[in-house]
């Protein structure tokens, strides 16, 4: 009886022995847990996207042991290419024999291109352009950071119907591989030319008008006491090189514009030195509107028979 009690005190003992292990045990592997197993994480995002072109820069990644540093153990592969859009692939594996461990874990790198391409238009941004002229779009060229030369993808379109009066527009567009877009517009506006000569004898000029706005000027001389009439007319024709005839002259010149009759027109008058101020109160025309050579010679070519004259006071 008595050596049966003293087995069960011992048997009693044991447990309690194996339960404090136990407890100091768990306990132990409560808070050393984490020292005791492999940390192995990617520092920074897992997912990284990056301009095409743009550098990678490695965030790097952790790898501990038993509070030992392990990175000279983790074997990092990598197949990104920064100069070609696409998605890749960084790979870091850690080898750790002797507890037989090969762990892996990957970072994903997305190489985009997200700049759209510049396109460069060959003329202005707003141009004029006359009433049943045949009006031809400016050409364009198409650069891309990516794509290189994109010129012969520019997709040109017009609006322009030069046969009624208004604003258009003609609009450049291209697309580059990646879905990124560019449009560029010119803006049109289609006018009456509506040409005119106006001369005003007080000032002694000449202006030469189209869309309504002053594209020449030339000091000129008129017909003395008041030899230069007065009131609408129109170029009636146009020659060089011709003879003037009066009752006591015979006068040479380069250009003839007629605007009354054949009596009356603009034309150069080289045997004039200066023009414009008050000559023609002294030493007028016989009523045509001298020009410099330089100017008439210009002059001339600008307008057309038909075109309206002016004389003004």
């Amino acid at each position: 009886m008595e050596n049966r009690q003293v087995k069960l005190l011992l048997m009693v003992r044991l447990l309690i022995l194996v339960l404090v292990i136990t407890l100091g045990f768990l306990l132990y592997f409560r808070f050393s847990v984490d020292d005791i197993r492999p940390k192995f994480y990617l520092v920074g995002d897992t997912d990284i996207t990056l301009e095409v072109g743009e550098k990678y820069k490695e965030p790097g990644f952790v790898a501990v042991f038993n509070n030992t540093d392990y990175r000279n153990n983790v074997s990092v592969i990598s197949n990104v290419n920064t100069s070609k859009v696409g998605n890749y692939t960084v790979s870091y594996t850690l080898y750790m024999k002797y507890i037989k461990l090969g762990k892996t874990i990957q970072r994903k790198v997305h190489i985009v291109d997200t700049t759209p391409p510049v396109i460069t238009i060959n003329g202005d941004k707003e141009v004029i352009a006359k009433v049943n002229d045949n009006f031809m779009p400016s050409l364009a060229t198409a650069n891309d950071n990516y794509d290189g030369d994109l010129s012969t993808k520019v997709d040109i379109r017009s609006s322009v119907n030069t046969s009624v009066v208004g604003d258009y527009d003609v609009s450049y567009t291209v697309e580059d591989s990646s879905g990124n877009k560019t449009v560029e517009k010119v803006i049109v506006h289609v006018k009456d030319k509506n040409p005119y000569i106006e001369v005003s004898i007080s000032n002694q000029e000449l202006k030469y008008y189209e869309f309504n706005e002053v594209v020449f000027s030339s000091p000129v001389v008129t017909g003395i006491n008041n030899g230069t009439p007065l009131g609408s007319f129109s170029v009636l024709y146009k020659t060089t090189n011709t003879e003037l005839k009066g009752k006591d002259y015979t006068s040479f010149v380069y250009y003839w514009m007629a605007f009354k009759g054949s009596n009356y027109g603009i034309h150069d008058a080289t045997w004039r030195s200066t023009f414009g101020g008050q000559i023609y109160r002294y030493n007028g025309s016989h009523g045509c509107v001298n020009m410099p050579y330089s100017k008439i010679a210009e002059l001339f070519y600008m307008v057309d028979v038909g075109t309206p004259v002016y004389i003004v006071q």
